[in-house]
């Protein structure tokens, strides 16, 4: 049994469609950020960090749970342990090296300036430093979509071409976050390509009308 802590709107978006996606039996713990719970004694003993998602794994060789965090690391883990929900290709596949690329590509250089601008003060020290952020973030942001466009409307639609992965529910997950590349889909319509097919899944649907909704 897994339990996912998450928060709409947040990286707890895409663990939690591939679990969806997965069949896999789980509970939600809904941390409301908004309320400062991410840094509650009780959330941080979990995650020291203070981020959401957090996932946690009832496993009866785990001796009293499995606690794990990183959004793109709980993809992985979960893609590996359900095989048959075909999140990622076998680890003995070529094409395992691509998702792996791809996946990384997008927690650490696309989400990374996605959070400078929406926390630029955590990047400078100058009081007025944090304007500079913002636009450098979003010259970074534009350009990365930039590559990754490129990418799926040559060898799409979906990131290893016709085969669907849980780097594709995670690329979507981040594009729904445009404040940081007003118009993304319009400016990058393989990327708005591969949005809609990632959304139209009904695992996916499901999840995102709860992130919606939440």
């Amino acid at each position: 049994m897994y339990t996912l802590y998450w928060s709409p709107g947040s990286a707890s978006m895409a663990p939690h469609c591939c679990l969806e996606e997965a069949g896999a039996a789980y509970t939600l713990k809904r941390v409301d950020t908004g309320k400062g719970e991410h840094q509650s004694p009780e959330y941080l003993a979990l995650n020291p960090a203070g981020k959401v998602p957090t996932l946690v794994i009832a496993d009866d060789s785990s001796k009293g749970g499995f606690t794990m965090t990183e959004s793109a690391a709980m993809c992985m883990l979960i893609a590996d342990r359900h095989p048959a929900a075909n999140l990622a290709p076998r680890p003995d596949e070529l094409a395992r090296g691509h998702f792996y690329m791809w996946l990384m590509h997008l927690t650490n250089t696309l989400q990374p300036a996605m959070l400078r601008y929406y926390y630029p003060d955590r990047h400078t020290a100058a009081s007025d430093g944090t304007e500079a952020v913002v636009n450098k973030a979003m010259e970074e942001v534009a350009a990365v979509w930039s590559r990754i466009d490129a990418h799926l409307r040559t060898k799409g639609p979906y990131f290893l071409g016709e085969r669907y992965s849980a780097a594709d529910v995670f690329c979507t997950m981040l594009s729904i976050w445009q404040d940081c590349c007003p118009d993304t889909y319009r400016r990058f319509p393989g990327v708005k390509r591969l949005a809609d097919l990632v959304l139209a899944r009904p695992a996916v649907a499901r999840i995102a009308a709860v992130n919606q909704a939440a």
